[in-house]
């Protein structure tokens, strides 16, 4: 993000912006039918944020496939028609490939719906130490916002955690916070299984998976590196050896149920 983006983010033009955005965002949606799909039926990675899925979508271009599109519209309307705004949606962006984090949070939809319980789905798998290191160490950096409407639409309202100023948090409201993320990772996973069509990836296996996910899509990726976010600016450390073998046991449970 440039000087200038950070700037208007901290502004007070921040929220009238997304609000500008969704609503044009909303309007195309009626373009669109919501009953059937009318060309590509996408594949959809939902692992949750930080997990690769930026990187993932970044191996190809925008035409095919896109990292969070539509984000603070869906994250808004997810909550009151995800039956029908589902479908439009789908059909407006025509990818053949989405990652969207905000997924995890709609793991019971999805099985419910009665065209997504039968799509694809990806779910990028990564330690929960790790992962819960990623979440807080990147949420810390971006107490410049004056919107963060992730924090309030997904954090704080589907996983349970309000991740703002987290730096400046006491410990023990540090620890809840941690354990609440742990307890959200997990329930997420475990209901992934309930989806027919599903593919579990290690993060570290994710360039390989690249070019099986050439042939499901039909398309030749271009993998780039510098999609991969990095974050060097550490607040917190968090490790939990058993949580890990915990969570690498109930992936092979998964992986088990699928074959």
């Amino acid at each position: 993000m440039s000087n200038y983006q950070k700037r208007l983010m901290n502004s007070f033009l921040a929220k009238p912006i997304k609000e500008l955005q969704a609503l044009k965002h909303y309007l195309a949606l009626n373009n669109y039918s919501s009953k059937t799909v009318k060309e590509h039926q996408t594949i959809y990675c939902i692992s949750p944020y930080k997990t690769g899925t930026t990187f993932l979508a970044a191996a190809y271009n925008k035409e095919i496939a896109q990292h969070e599109p539509m984000q603070y519209l869906s994250l808004k309307f997810f909550e009151k028609k995800f039956d029908t705004f589902f479908i439009k949606r789908l059909n407006t962006l025509n990818l053949k490939l989405e990652c969207s984090g905000f997924f995890s949070a709609y793991i019971k939809e999805l099985t419910q719906h009665k065209l997504a319980k039968n799509f694809e789905y990806i779910v990028i798998t990564r330690k929960p130490s790790s992962w819960i290191n990623s979440v807080v160490n990147y949420w810390a950096k971006l107490d410049y916002l004056q919107n963060d409407y992730i924090n309030t639409y997904y954090w704080k309202r589907k996983v349970g955690v309000d991740l703002l100023n987290f730096k400046h948090k006491s410990e023990s409201e540090k620890h809840i916070i941690l354990d609440q993320l742990a307890s959200f990772y997990f329930d997420f996973t475990r209901q992934s299984g309930q989806l027919k069509n599903i593919t579990y990836v290690n993060l570290h296996d994710v360039v390989d998976y690249v070019k099986i996910l050439d042939t499901k899509i039909n398309e030749k990726a271009q993998v780039r590196n510098d999609k991969r976010r990095i974050n060097t600016e550490k607040y917190y450390t968090y490790e939990n050896d058993k949580l890990d073998e915990e969570y690498a046991q109930l992936i092979l449970e998964l992986k088990s149920k699928k074959t």
